[in-house]
């Protein structure tokens, strides 16, 4: 037990040494809008990965191309994995953008801030993610619209998918990816011990870090899927539909071959 704690005061220490020394060089990156500011972002949570303990196993193919990512979302640690794998900016909450240090650590990463419930900006944040895919980014949208307790998809928020309709004459790419949390110290997970990496509801985001640290080591499965054809000129609610489906199948088999 002491051994435990001692191991989890160090990997803190170590993270929050390695973020002051990189987040002066990220704030200039930003500020000059460099490729670097995309980089940087994915050597940090590569580190970060790897001294969370967490192996990361990948099925299919990334397309590296712009456009958008549509995911699942069962914890803060999604956005880390994701981000270790590829250069991208997320689509956030727009709670998140009113978090204390949360929140600057967003903003450096270009995050897009999301107010689902006002109509009006959330047309003008639609318009942005065009604009940023035009840029040639690549964005990330957890379509369920908040973190489940990753045992399960909750149902998706089609009225994101607007993006697919002011970009229909411009063959947006679209590519449905699924996290799956497969196991815990080399066992199968079940549902007692998915909490541990699961972050959702009321949970406190440090002291949820902190007995992840204690834990041990996790076993995440992405798979990449095919790209959504856009050809046969689909509804955004087809699309939803569509991306739903896949997302679902895939988490569903990663947990099979977990077990």
């Amino acid at each position: 037990m002491i051994t435990s704690r001692i191991k989890s005061f160090v990997i803190i220490i170590i993270i929050l040494i390695i973020t002051t020394l990189l987040l002066p060089i990220q704030t200039l990156f930003h500020k000059l809008n460099t490729q670097a500011s995309y980089t940087l972002p994915m050597f940090y949570h590569r580190i970060f990965i790897k001294l969370l303990g967490i192996k990361i196993t990948i099925k299919g193919e990334i397309d590296d191309k712009p456009g958008l990512i549509i995911s699942n979302h069962g914890s803060w640690v999604d956005i880390f994995l994701i981000s270790s794998i590829s250069k991208t900016v997320f689509v956030a909450k727009n709670d998140v953008s009113k978090w204390p240090i949360i929140s600057f650590l967003a903003k450096l990463q270009k995050t897009i801030f999301i107010d689902r419930n006002n109509p009006k900006k959330m047309i003008k944040t639609v318009k942005d993610i065009e604009k940023r895919i035009l840029k040639n980014e690549k964005i990330v949208i957890f379509a369920e619209g908040t973190s489940s307790d990753g045992n399960k998809i909750l149902p998706f928020k089609s009225s994101i998918f607007l993006i697919c309709d002011l970009m229909k004459e411009k063959n947006i790419n679209i590519q449905p990816i699924s996290i799956a949390y497969t196991k815990y110290n080399g066992l199968a997970i079940d549902r007692t011990s998915r909490p541990l990496i699961a972050w959702y509801g009321n949970m406190n985001l440090l002291s949820h870090l902190y007995k992840m640290i204690q834990s041990g080591s996790f076993d995440i499965e992405i798979t990449f899927h095919n790209k959504i054809d856009l050809s046969e000129k689909k509804s955004r609610k087809e699309i939803s539909s569509e991306c739903e489906e896949k997302i679902r199948n895939g988490f569903l088999q990663s947990l099979k071959r977990g077990i």
